[in-house]
């Protein structure tokens, strides 16, 4: 038989979202663990979006998430210092390489803003 004229009986590649109960494509799903998981993407996204917003409503959890964030960006900060001590000093100059390069491609909005700034800092707006 030519491969043309083979045809597939069934959805193949489908699977029914546990969520919404449509029938999508496997990439329409994300990969846990080596398998499709239950919800669709969008079923996955809408679950994510509405757990954050409640649990950012709270303010006892909201501020326990905070110092847990905190604890670990700093966690994470040290281990990288202990792995390569230089990051910090290299991070920094490629910051102000960049600044220096983003004021010498916008130069006049540059030296407009600082006039609005330096007179600001004396006390008035005036340019």
């Amino acid at each position: 038989m030519h491969p043309d004229r083979i045809r597939s009986h069934g959805p193949v590649g489908l699977k029914r979202c546990s969520a919404c109960g449509e029938e999508k494509r496997a990439a329409d799903f994300y990969v846990s663990g080596g398998r499709l998981s239950s919800y669709c993407k969008d079923c996955q996204r809408q679950a994510s979006r509405l757990a954050y917003r409640h649990r950012r409503q709270d303010p006892a959890t909201r501020a326990r998430m905070r110092s847990v964030d905190r604890l670990r960006k700093r966690q994470e900060r040290a281990r990288l210092a202990q792995l390569d001590p230089d990051r910090e000093r290299r991070a920094g100059r490629a910051r102000r390489a960049a600044a220096r390069r983003l004021i010498a491609a916008h130069e006049p909005e540059y030296l407009s803003l600082l006039q609005q700034e330096l007179a600001a800092q004396r006390g008035g707006w005036d340019a």
